[in-house]
C-alpha cells in the first residue's frame, strides 16, 4: 500500500501535476525572507527587552515551544513566564549573521530556521550559542509564531 501511495506521488512530482503555492496571494515568495527577517528581529526585540506584551502578540495562543535542555513543551502563557524569570534582566539573545534560512510552506505561512547566541545583559561577549526553528502562520492578516524549535544549544568555543 505504502509503494503505490508513494508511487502515485512520485508520478505526480514528475509529470509537473504538482505546483508550489505560496504562502499567501498578497505575499509574493520573493519578499518573503525580507519580511521574517523583519519580523525575526522584532521577536529578538521584544525577548531582549523584556516586552511581554509584544510576545504575547507574537505567539499564537495554541504555541508550542520545544527547548532541547529542558524537555519541555510550554505553550504561550508558560513561555511568557520562563521569559519573566529567566530571561529578563539576565541575558540576550542575538541573531548570529547569515544564518538564517526561509522556506514558504503553503497556504500556512513561513519556516525559519536560524542560529543564535546568548550573552549575559552588559556584556559582549556570548557566552552560549543555539539553532532554532520556527514555524510562522500567516492568517491572511497577521503573522504569528506557531511552533518553535530550540535545540543544540552549547557553550560559546573557547567559552
Amino acid at each position: 500500500m505504502i509503494r503505490l501511495i508513494l508511487a502515485a506521488v512520485l508520478a505526480a512530482v514528475s509529470s509537473g501535476t504538482t505546483t508550489a503555492q505560496t504562502v499567501h496571494p498578497s505575499i509574493p515568495d520573493a519578499e518573503l525572507p525580507k519580511l521574517i527577517a523583519a519580523l525575526d528581529q522584532k521577536h529578538f526585540d521584544a525577548f531582549n527587552h523584556c516586552d511581554t506584551d509584544t510576545l504575547v502578540a507574537l505567539y499564537a495562543p495554541d504555541v508550542e515551544f520545544f527547548h532541547d535542555l529542558n524537555g519541555r513543551v510550554m505553550n504561550r502563557d508558560q513561555f511568557i513566564q520562563a521569559v519573566k524569570k529567566n530571561i529578563c534582566g539576565k541575558v540576550q539573545r542575538r541573531a548570529l549573521p547569515d544564518t538564517i534560512e526561509v522556506y514558504p510552506m503553503a497556504k500556512v505561512g513561513a519556516l525559519e530556521i536560524g542560529q543564535h547566541c546568548f550573552a549575559e545583559v552588559g556584556k559582549s561577549d556570548c557566552i552560549q550559542r543555539g539553532r532554532y526553528t520556527i514555524l510562522w502562520r500567516f492568517d491572511g492578516t497577521d503573522w504569528r509564531i506557531s511552533k518553535v524549535f530550540s535545540y543544540d544549544h552549547r557553550p560559546m568555543a573557547g567559552g
